[in-house]
């Protein structure tokens, strides 16, 4: 069995892998820049 220890650093490393993970992806798939429309209007 793993040590309480063992755990505990385990638990924080996810915890800091899976932070910001869907603002991230969304970053990647959607991307920053604003649009044509958000910059100069309709």
């Amino acid at each position: 069995m793993a040590s309480k220890t063992k755990k505990t650093e385990f638990r924080r490393r996810r915890k800091v892998s899976k932070s910001g993970r869907v603002r991230k992806a969304k970053n990647r798939n959607k991307g920053t820049t604003k649009s044509q429309k958000e910059l100069f209007g309709s």
